[in-house]
């Protein structure tokens, strides 16, 4: 092999990840291929983020915090509404930490997917229970929305679902309740039915879900 040849050979150069040869030195296929598939690049990339960092601090905050918190939401309308739930827990049920982020998520699914208000429900569930779901009730009344067991043990199989289970007991909560919604057309005498009371003028009880319904919270 000549000078000439030993000299080509060496500055050619194969990139798999191009899949193609080319020379070595100030040619546009190998200044591509430095951009793309090398330390370069990604020295290139860091160099483009601090930069964009530096200059737009607040911004890359903002954007950050919303990706965050609307990952597990389908719509931002739903994630106010979760906002919302977790307000009145903490206000008075004295609901904080990652276990009301989660109770505020369980409410707001099952309520929306039976066309409720979720701040309704967790009205219901302040006055019930205070957010306990090991509550227990002198009726046999159980679980944070306290279901009766005497009335929904012939519908709800509860040796296979656990009432004590927020998850299990606001799907069935929400279920009696849309259910007496659409009988009733009125929220008081589905909340009336809820309590399983027959007289409006001796409970006190739709008084009391409505004055937390109502109690304006910031989302």
């Amino acid at each position: 092999m000549s000078a000439l040849h030993k000299l080509m050979y060496q500055r050619i150069l194969f990139c798999h990840k191009c899949h193609r040869s080319m020379f070595v030195g100030l040619n546009r296929r190998y200044f591509c291929h430095l951009l793309k598939h090398t330390a370069i690049n990604k020295l290139l990339i860091l160099l483009a983020v601090l930069g964009l960092i530096s200059l737009y601090p607040s911004t890359i905050s903002i954007m950050s915090a919303k990706k965050i918190g609307l990952a597990n939401y389908v719509s931002e309308a739903e994630f106010k509404q979760e906002r919302i739930v977790q307000a009145i827990l903490k206000r008075f049920a004295n609901a904080n930490g990652p276990d009301a982020g989660k109770l505020s998520k369980i409410i707001v699914r099952h309520s929306l997917e039976k066309k409720l208000d979720p701040k309704l429900v967790a009205a219901i569930i302040v006055v019930e229970s205070s957010g306990n779901p090991l509550a227990i009730s002198g009726s046999k009344s159980v679980g944070i929305m306290q279901i009766h067991l005497p009335t929904w043990s012939n519908v709800v199989d509860f040796t296979e679902k656990n009432p004590f289970d927020p998850e299990v007991n606001i799907e069935i909560g929400t279920g009696i309740l849309a259910n007496y919604l659409k009988r009733n057309k009125d929220v008081q005498s589905a909340l009336m039915a809820y309590e399983g009371s027959h007289d409006i003028a001796e409970s006190e009880y739709s008084a009391k879900v409505m004055q937390v319904y109502r109690t304006p919270v910031a989302p």
